[in-house]
């Protein structure tokens, strides 16, 4: 009898133990399948408003130091040595994002990578694309979005993406933490309706949600905005060889790093 009711016991608790594990596999598979129809939904969108030419490209100039030697002195001196880029990226029609949805800041692209996706910007509600899709329905990836301080002409630009764990939204920005994966994708690509412009990735940083970085949008001085940037390349996880210089934009990429609730990586690229 005492062994017929522990048996009993035994056959509870694994019946138990069983119903948790189908409930977790059903539950992560479910997760799977919504991530899966959600960026399927921005592929279709893609389709929908990419222009038809594959050959567009954003020429540029980087100016980034350079060692010369002297034939005739034993001195090293720094002088700004011109790299030219070539950025090749898939145009995306602009005004038909915003004949969708105005509330579409634009379209950010990083070739080789799974970033390609619109940017939202809602001034008044600053998170609502934070889980919605871009037709505004709700959505566990969410949509990419502006931050709400931001316009087209601040100093800082910084943008906001999920990091999902099928590598999809802003994942593959913590690919950056390695310098060849920098290297093999130095450019980001924002296209408003103003046009599109190439960013060149300067800096790499390991931060916190609350981060000072991320109260900085607009710089009045020049004085301020060499601050920041000295900020930025300190904190960088390696040297790209780039400083930004007064007057040109920033274009902040931000998303979650690590296990930590409120760790965060930034990728930070400057326009030319």
């Amino acid at each position: 009898m005492k062994k017929h009711k522990e048996k009993i016991k035994i056959g509870i608790v694994i019946g138990v133990f069983s119903v948790i594990i189908i409930a977790c596999l059903i539950s992560i598979f479910s997760q799977m399948y919504t991530e899966y129809k959600e960026n399927e939904s921005f592929e279709k969108l893609a389709e929908i408003v990419t222009e038809d030419t594959t050959d567009t490209t954003i020429e540029a100039i980087v100016r980034k130091p350079n060692l010369l030697n002297i034939s005739d002195s034993d001195d090293e001196f720094q002088t700004e040595q011109p790299v030219y880029y070539t950025t090749y990226y898939q145009p995306h029609s602009v005004s038909d994002l915003l004949s969708i949805n105005s509330e579409c800041f634009g379209w950010i692209s990083i070739a080789g990578t799974n970033i390609n996706y619109p940017v939202m910007h809602t001034p008044s509600n600053p998170q609502k694309y934070l889980n919605k899709n871009f037709y505004g329905e709700y959505s566990y990836s969410g949509t990419p979005f502006l931050d709400s301080r931001c316009s087209a002409d601040s100093t800082n630009l910084i943008i906001y993406g999920h990091h999902m764990n099928n590598g999809t939204m802003f994942a593959d920005l913590c690919n950056y933490t390695d310098y060849s994966y920098f290297s093999e994708h130095p450019t980001v690509v924002l296209e408003t309706k103003d046009g599109a412009f190439a960013y060149f990735v300067f800096s790499v940083m390991k931060v916190k949600s609350d981060d000072v970085w991320y109260r900085f949008t607009t710089a009045g001085t020049e004085k301020s905005y060499e601050k920041k940037i000295s900020y930025a390349k300190e904190k960088s996880i390696y040297d790209t060889g780039i400083t930004p210089v007064y007057g040109q934009q920033i274009l902040t990429l931000s998303t979650c790093y690590g296990y930590n609730q409120d760790d965060r990586i930034l990728v930070l690229a400057v326009r030319n």
